[in-house]
């Protein structure tokens, strides 16, 4: 329980002396809510692994004495001002964590089927797209795109190959690259711009990538269109990113449809297979029937040229529970990992085949 206690201190930072202690904080792991009650008390919670743990706090000498709940114990912490920073202090651990930016103003706050929102600008319109946030400026053109997502398991130190890997599609078509990738620092993140050559109409196209981490969780916003109204809306953009905000979906009573897919995957594994040009990509969802799950990926690309061969595999697996949730009248496969993330897959159907989160499944037999 020690280690715990310092863990979950770790999200009590509240403030030095002078601060403003009512407000948000947030580590990489957690999130803290405190609000300000009589005489210089503080109350609120501590969010971890979708728990919700109580803290009590209270105002002393420039810093804040405070409390927080976890397995029916009490543990104790001290914060004091670490110039922009604030400083926990717990069984001789220090950790250190900033102000959660306030969500900024515009329009009503978007919420996705998979538990996240987002509050667009002024003007601004939002719907769902497959696991994403379209957002739709008053003024816009055909080719500009604008979109809110939200991305588990991230790790900080992997920050610039994840916005590499989502840049990658648009570079592929640029005939030359006049602005490559250049980072800016952001409140609560960072953002990156290119900025190339259309191969076809030669006219400047702008891509800018907006990251803002959150726990396991990297709150993203994606704008690409023309270079000068990219460059444009970029003041807008930033505050958009930290307006994300991500809430586990509440379990609803189970309704037909989601019998119905229940009944179909229970005890199941759902494949995915695909193989084109020397790549393939195999991909197993365990669905066991005691609500288990399991994730086992596999893929190979070989490479075959004259005088010389040669091929690389590669493989994942990850474990959890899973469940069929319905949110705006549509099926989807959540997955809760042992990690401590979740994560909601989609599933369509047409007239031949069915779908989970855009990719021709199977469900067959163990």
């Amino acid at each position: 329980m020690k280690a715990v206690a310092l863990v979950l201190a770790l999200t009590a930072l509240v403030g030095g002396q002078g601060f403003d202690w009512d407000g948000t904080y947030a580590s990489r792991e957690m999130r803290l809510q405190l609000r300000r009650g009589a005489a210089g008390t503080f109350a609120g919670t501590i969010e971890i692994k979708g728990q919700q743990l109580p803290v009590q706090a209270t105002a002393a000498a420039g810093r804040l004495e405070g409390t927080f709940t976890a397995g029916g114990q009490r543990f104790p912490f001290t914060v004091t001002g670490a110039g922009a920073q604030l400083r926990l202090v717990s069984e001789g651990h220090e950790y250190l964590l900033a102000r959660e930016a306030a969500a900024p103003a515009g329009g009503a706050a978007h919420r996705h089927a998979s538990g996240f929102s987002v509050v667009p600008p002024a003007g601004w319109t939002a719907a769902d797209k497959d696991q994403a946030i379209l957002l739709q400026p008053p003024d816009g053109v055909a080719d500009e795109v604008y979109m809110a997502l939200v991305q588990e398991g991230y790790n900080a130190a992997e920050e610039s190959a994840a916005v590499r890997q989502l840049s990658e599609m648009f570079l592929a078509k640029a005939a030359n690259v006049r602005r490559s990738g250049d980072r800016e620092a952001i409140p609560g993140g960072a953002a990156y711009h290119w900025e190339v050559v259309h191969p076809e109409t030669r006219q400047m196209a702008g891509l800018s990538i907006y990251v803002a981490p959150q726990g396991s969780r990297a709150h993203l916003v994606v704008a690409a269109g023309p270079v000068d109204r990219v460059r444009a809306r970029q003041p807008l953009l930033g505050p958009v990113v930290q307006s994300i905000r991500y809430a586990a979906p509440p379990a609803g009573a189970t309704s037909p449809l989601t019998r119905q897919w229940e009944q179909k995957l229970r005890g199941k594994v759902v494949r995915q297979f695909w193989a084109s040009q020397g790549m393939s990509s195999d991909k197993r969802h365990y669905l066991n029937a005691d609500g288990t799950y399991a994730f086992e990926s596999s893929s190979m690309v070989s490479v075959d040229v004259a005088g010389a061969s040669g091929g690389s595999y590669g493989k994942d697996d990850r474990r959890g529970r899973w469940s069929i949730v319905e949110r705006g009248g549509a099926p989807y496969l959540q997955i809760l990992y042992n990690s401590g993330e979740s994560r909601l897959l989609a599933i369509t159907a047409d007239a031949t085949n069915w779908y989970l989160n855009g990719e021709k499944a199977f469900a067959v037999e163990r």
